[in-house]
């Protein structure tokens, strides 16, 4: 993982590499703005993540200047990019939540995250395992 994202959870077991998660796990990021390989323009405050299910409500962005925010998954054995839920899971989610699924379900109170001690913390759930799409993967970069 490049040094401007640190993983605060879940970490790996003790001596591994990898991450096994399920549906139900948040995942926890920090973004360090400081060590961006490109520095944020001048008045940057924050980051525009996508609108999920989980995101409570919309930030107002008049007169912020934002960095917009997605993640995009591949398959571990494949490399194939996954962009959508599978038939199944969209299934199981739309009986749970209203809307349509994405893969990567933000959880945030607003779609607006703002710059605080010279970082941002993005949390997220997967939607979808990649076994799911029946494609071979059983693991996601």
């Amino acid at each position: 993982m490049p040094d401007w994202i640190v993983l605060i959870k879940p970490l790996p077991l003790a001596g591994e590499t990898v991450i096994r998660l399920r549906r139900e796990t948040l995942v926890v990021l920090d973004i360090i703005f400081e060590l961006l390989p490109n520095q944020p323009p001048l008045g940057c405050s924050g980051i525009k993540i996508p609108a999920t299910r989980s995101v409570e409500d919309y930030g107002d962005l008049t007169g912020k200047t934002l960095l917009g925010f997605c993640i995009r998954l591949y398959g571990a054995t494949t490399s194939q990019l996954y962009e959508a839920v599978c038939a199944t899971c969209e299934k199981r989610e739309g009986i749970l939540r209203k809307g349509p699924a994405s893969l990567i379900d933000f959880h945030a109170q607003h779609d607006i995250i703002e710059l605080s001690d010279g970082k941002i913390r993005v949390e997220f759930k997967f939607s979808c395992y990649p076994k799911c799409h029946q494609a071979g993967d059983n693991g996601y970069l």
